[in-house]
């Protein structure tokens, strides 16, 4: 890759992170940070395929190609593989091992939608690994978690994007209500009134044997060890909220 071509890139990542993903998402960004070819579209990678996932990866054909997709289930990898496939009109390599797109040298960014228990781990290998990264909401598990991976931004230099509901949307929507606010367009706000949604409770989840195809050690990684359990619902479960790499 040629010294203007990383600058270039480098470019449109810090913007992703000064504008928000929301804002990258129209044609005009891509030409305002100098898009003008194919050729100068970043390379990314998406580890964790399930659900939101697949959601950012899709929104992000937009702006970028995308090289390889990670996953520990194969049935979702696979499918995935095929998704980006016909979206892209290029196959990206398919990988159980998130480790192996860290290597790549031509991946500049990675998005990372596993697991809540996974994000420092493999945020922190992939900025040492030289990738920007853009990881979903919530970052950590601790707030040691999070000093480690500010940390980790500062010594590495890399851009560090965490995903956020109502700030790195596609319609954009909340980022220009922010707009009108700031600049008085709705004259002085005298009143905020926000709704909070309850929880339902967890019923009492059976242990089941591991799906073909997944691998539940490695989907638990650093966290405890635990059996496979089968979830009544796809929105409960184990962190991220889902029973597989989200």
């Amino acid at each position: 890759m040629s010294v203007s071509r990383q600058s270039t890139r480098r470019s449109f990542l810090q913007g992703v992170a000064a504008a928000g993903s929301a804002a990258i998402l129209s044609p005009s960004m891509n030409r305002a940070l100098g898009y003008q070819s194919p050729n100068e579209r970043p390379i990314f990678a998406t580890i964790g395929l399930r659900n939101q996932g697949w959601e950012i990866t899709g929104k992000s054909f937009k702006f970028a190609d995308f090289a390889a997709l990670a996953d520990v289930d194969a049935n979702v990898l696979g499918a995935n593989v095929e998704k980006a496939e016909k979206a892209q009109k290029k196959k990206p390599d398919g990988f159980k091992d998130y480790r192996e797109i860290l290597d790549r040298k031509d991946i500049d960014a990675v998005m990372i939608a596993t697991p809540d228990h996974w994000h420092t781990k493999i945020a922190v290998e992939a900025m040492l690994a030289g990738k920007d990264v853009y990881c979903e909401k919530p970052l950590t598990l601790t707030i040691a978690e999070g000093k480690l991976i500010e940390k980790v931004v500062k010594e590495t230099g890399r851009v560090f994007q965490v995903g956020t509901m109502q700030r790195t949307e596609s319609d954009q929507r909340f980022l220009q209500a922010v707009a009108l606010v700031k600049h008085g367009r709705i004259g002085t706000v005298q009143k905020v009134t926000c709704g909070i949604d309850g929880m339902e409770a967890s019923p009492v989840i059976p242990v089941v044997p591991v799906p073909q195809g997944l691998d539940w050690e490695f989907w638990l990684g650093p966290a405890p060890k635990v059996d496979y359990r089968a979830l009544p619902q796809p929105r409960e479960g184990y962190g991220g909220g889902v029973p597989l790499f989200s």
